[in-house]
């Protein structure tokens, strides 16, 4: 295992696998292993130490062929600054990124490897995920052609970062906005459908567990998380617009969603600070008034 890395010139065939970790405990390990099991094993494993509190146990696997690299922040810097230190650190050809309470199954990176090195013109390759909650959610393929390339903003919900393999070049004219605390897979798979050649696989590649409640990001259990999710997204959708990244159409599709979130937060939680514009107002006193006469 080595502790840095500072080669520039990406490798043919090798797959730089990025997971970055936050005290997470054992479900950690099972994410690491998930890689390390893999039956392609061109892989490089780069962990980013968000700044957990204790020490990581990497030695139980200095004896394994896949090599380990291994960076600590010096402070909690969150997943998009996290994620694109490890990709900087990455010397392969792909990257692809996993969270840490999540799993690859085993097939996932020679599966997508193929998928890439059969068709160059790709820049990225998205398989299916299963959810640990609704593990038979079916795949509506109406987001790719016939040749599975994916088209508009409708695939967002059906691509999940751990099931992508992304050339590496491409990956570095996009990158996760660092400005974002959320969302920033949404923002990068906008950008990749938006500005790249990405196709989509009806395949499980990876598992992702929505349901264990371990400290997971998509928690929203307080007045304090929809705050933090309605000023990220709107982040997300103003840097997007600047960028040139979505067209007017989908800017102003994801001021509805805005809409719609910060509605939803002044409905689930009575006594707040969102602010809200006119079209807003009318849309609240209209639910409120629908709450008061249905539940009489």
């Amino acid at each position: 295992m080595i502790m840095e890395n500072t080669m520039e010139k990406y490798k043919q065939g090798l797959v730089s696998v990025v997971i970055p970790t936050c005290n997470r405990g054992e479900l950690f390990y099972k994410a690491i292993e998930s890689v390390l099991n893999q039956t392609y094993q061109n892989v490089e494993v780069i962990i980013i130490d968000d700044n957990s509190d204790g020490p990581l146990h990497l030695e139980q696997y200095d004896s394994h062929p896949i090599n380990i690299i291994y960076h600590k922040n010096s402070e909690n810097l969150g997943g998009a600054i996290s994620r694109n230190k490890g990709a900087s650190l990455g010397r392969g050809e792909f990257v692809c990124f996993l969270d840490d309470d999540d799993t690859y199954l085993p097939n996932k990176l020679s599966l997508l490897v193929s998928e890439l090195n059969a068709d160059k013109s790709l820049d990225a390759i998205f398989g299916r995920v299963i959810r640990a909650s609704n593990p038979e959610r079916p795949t509506d393929m109406s987001f790719t052609d016939a040749n599975g390339i994916i088209s508009g903003l409708k695939s967002i919900s059906y691509l999940h970062t751990n099931t992508s393999l992304i050339r590496h070049e491409s990956f570095d004219r996009i990158k996760f906005d660092e400005e974002l605390g959320k969302f920033q897979d949404t923002q990068l798979h906008i950008e990749l459908v938006n500005k790249c050649k990405c196709k989509y696989i009806d395949e499980n590649v990876a598992t992702w567990f929505d349901n264990h409640g371990n400290g997971q990001v998509t928690d929203m259990k307080d007045i304090g998380q929809y705050y933090r999710s309605i000023d990220n997204f709107t982040k997300l959708k103003n840097n997007l617009r600047k960028r040139n990244s979505i067209s007017y159409f989908e800017y102003k599709k994801m001021a509805f969603d805005l809409s719609k979130m910060k509605v939803k937060c002044c409905l689930k939680f009575y006594n707040n600070n969102v602010e809200l514009n006119l079209f807003e107002k009318n849309v609240l006193s209209v639910l409120k008034l629908r709450r008061s006469l249905f539940c009489k």
